[in-house]
């Protein structure tokens, strides 16, 4: 009967280690615990460390369906020319006679005098008989955006106490026609305002919207 029991336990115990063998084979083949595994050898290299070498130059990658689009270079003009110096392109504008102070007010009430001989041009019968005249038009290399009203640019040169309009050529035509503008330029062309705060030699550029 011991006998029995003794071959048991031995029977027992090799099927345990048989067991235990078994799942060894069949694992991930780590090491058990306390080994030590060793390490990679290390890339050619100063010191072990990983050298990198910079990749070649590489086109962009063209634009996806869906993606944002790689927006162009923005490509510019050459800067405008600076006029000539003594034109009257070298003189800045006003936006309005009321910026050049009394003189200002002098120059608005002299074309205010004037309108009766301005509205005259809007009549047909003299834009028909000016029609073949010569418009004068500005000579500056930028000009404002056309906004649908007819703008001339009055050319004022000071005298010892008056202005006198030297020209009034054409900014924006809008929708006036030449016989129109032809007659104002020549109503404008030469008129002598006086004015008390007028300095000799001082120039100035006006704006000058034609409305009847």
């Amino acid at each position: 009967m011991r006998r029995l029991v003794i071959f048991a336990l031995v029977g027992i115990a090799i099927l345990l280690v048989g067991a235990v063998a078994l799942i060894y084979l069949l694992g991930d083949g780590a090491p058990p615990p306390g080994e030590v595994q060793p390490a990679p050898a290390p890339v050619a290299g100063t010191g072990g460390d990983i050298q990198l070498r910079p990749l070649p130059n590489l086109p962009p990658p063209p634009d996806t369906p869906g993606g944002t689009p790689v927006a162009p270079a923005i490509e510019y003009g050459p800067a405008p020319a600076r006029p000539p110096p003594g034109s009257w392109e070298a003189v800045a504008p006003v936006a309005r006679p009321g910026a050049l102070g009394p003189l200002g007010g002098a120059i608005t009430q002299g074309l205010t005098e004037l309108k009766p001989s301005l509205d005259e041009c809007f009549t047909a019968t003299s834009q028909a008989r000016h029609s073949g005249q010569k418009v004068t038009q500005v000579k500056d290399e930028v000009v404002a955006d056309d906004n649908g009203t007819a703008t001339l640019m009055l050319q004022v040169e000071g005298l010892e106490g008056s202005v006198r309009i030297v020209d009034a050529p054409v900014e924006m035509r809008g929708t006036a026609s030449d016989g129109l503008i032809a007659c104002v330029q020549q109503a404008l062309r030469g008129h002598v305002i006086p004015a008390a705060a007028a300095r000799p030699g001082t120039r100035y550029r006006i704006p000058f919207p034609l409305t009847p």
